[in-house]
């Protein structure tokens, strides 16, 4: 008898494929782009990075323990990317000087629709695995009382 993905794993997945796609993006607009990497977006890729290899692992073992492993960590990625967007878009705000070796923190690469920068994806991209982890987490709870 063929065994069903449990749902949460599709949750998994969709987590997976967002951090694997912003890990590339990164590296695509760093190393072959060649935008200039500031320090807050080192933090950033710090945080998402590894996201892409526990999550990817979960996913593919239809692991949930992979949430409690990876939960912590775009969410501490999306105050980085906060903190970088309104160093950005708010002109003075910089209560810590984060940014004082290396690339300036608040030059924006690009600028969609007026308000749509590096760090505002990479808030959303943190933000939205952290949701779909939570869901992850909640449709699993949901399936073991069921069994």
């Amino acid at each position: 008898m063929k065994e069903h993905t449990p749902f949460y794993q599709w949750y998994l997945f969709a987590a997976w494929l967002i951090a694997l796609f912003a890990m590339l993006y990164s590296l695509y607009s760093s190393e072959i782009a060649g935008m200039a990497v500031c320090p807050l977006c080192w933090y950033q890729r710090i945080c998402l990075y590894p996201l892409a290899v526990i999550i990817g692992i979960g996913a593919f073992n239809a692991d949930i323990h992979a949430v409690r492993y990876a939960i912590a960590l775009p969410m501490i990625g999306s105050v980085f990317a906060l903190y970088q967007y309104l160093e950005q878009m708010i002109p003075g705000f910089s209560p810590i000087k984060i940014c004082t070796a290396g690339g300036d923190c608040s030059a924006i690469h690009f600028k969609w629709l007026g308000f749509i920068t590096f760090p505002l994806l990479s808030f959303a991209a943190c933000w939205i695995i952290v949701i779909l982890l939570y869901l992850a987490r909640s449709a699993e709870r949901r399936h073991s009382l069921r069994w």
